[in-house]
């Protein structure tokens, strides 16, 4: 039995979800309902949910949410995607989860052709994505330290509008791995940017031990009077996991991170002992060398130009 086990829980998206409420902080999507759906954590599961709103009252459109239905819940592999245009109002959300390899990407994108806020013309996006699974290790009896890392990055552009906060991005990040704390945090910009969040956490495993991963990516856009983009399509990933010497993992009955490949680590460069060791074999090439060349200097000087 897996020495770790706990219960995660998920969300689940409503559908006609459409009003987004702002507050200096995350936005929350009203008019949502949320539920929790218990998933046991050896089980690599993903879920992912798309909502985007557009509305244009000055040229006769109303509100039109579009959120694809309830959220896609998979084994190890969802996807969702949705677009909205109201005269003027656009959105376009889009959420991946690829457990096999360890990766979340979304977008959130809200656009209005306007220089200035009229009322009864906005547009919205909100992308959700989840993902956890588990690996057990297997290796010698002694125990020893395992390090895991993961990478959050992207871009977002915002233009700006009449007044700072009318064209906004939010994005909100969770990431727990083994005995870690849950690392978390929140992102709201009304500029343009890049971001890069790492996360790295080491503990003591043993031959048997089971690490849980989880993962939660939002992202929301909100625009009255420009551009609203947020780009973590770039991904939320699984970057690294390295085990004490002569220990592997292998992947849960769903295959998570079963298609990891870490970077390949870069060339080594020879410790100083080893560099005393090559030295007299290389200085016998040197001489061996010289003595088969030719003594005369012809032929490997240049030629003279004139």
């Amino acid at each position: 039995m897996p020495k770790h086990s706990k219960a995660r829980c998920r969300f689940a998206m409503a559908e006609g979800a459409s009003i987004i409420r702002w507050k200096n902080q995350l936005p929350h999507v009203v008019a949502i309902g949320l539920f929790s759906t218990v998933f046991p954590v050896h089980a690599a599961i993903v879920q992912v949910g798309v909502d985007a709103f557009a509305s244009d009252l000055p040229s006769g459109v109303q509100l039109i949410p579009n959120s694809d239905g309830i959220p896609a819940t998979r084994v190890a592999v969802a996807s969702r995607s949705v677009n909205t245009v109201a005269g003027d109002a656009s959105s376009h959300a889009q959420a991946q989860a690829d457990a096999l390899v360890g990766t979340i990407k979304a977008k959130a994108d809200a656009a209005v052709a306007a220089n200035q806020y009229v009322i009864g013309r906005g547009s919205g996006a909100t992308s959700i994505a989840s993902m956890g699974g588990s690996i057990l290790l297997a290796g010698p009896a002694a125990p020893g330290p395992a390090t895991f890392t993961a990478l959050l990055d992207g871009l977002y552009h915002v233009s700006t509008g009449l007044l700072p906060a009318d064209n906004r991005v939010a994005l909100h990040y969770e990431f727990e791995v083994g005995n870690s704390p849950r690392m978390q945090g929140d992102l709201l910009e009304f500029a343009s940017g890049a971001f890069s969040i790492p996360f790295t956490w080491t503990q003591i495993v043993q031959s048997g031990d089971s690490i849980p991963f989880d993962f939660i990516l939002r992202l929301d856009a909100r625009a009255l009077d420009g551009i609203a983009d947020l780009d973590a399509s770039n991904t939320f990933k699984v970057t690294g996991i390295d085990l004490p010497p002569g220990y592997v993992f292998t992947s849960d009955a769903q295959g998570f991170l079963s298609q990891f490949n870490s970077t390949p680590s870069a060339p080594s460069v020879p410790e100083p002992a080893t560099w005393m060791l090559l030295l007299p074999g290389l200085a016998a090439a040197v001489v061996k060398r010289v003595r088969s060349r030719p003594l005369g200097l012809a032929g490997r000087l240049p030629a003279s130009p004139c």
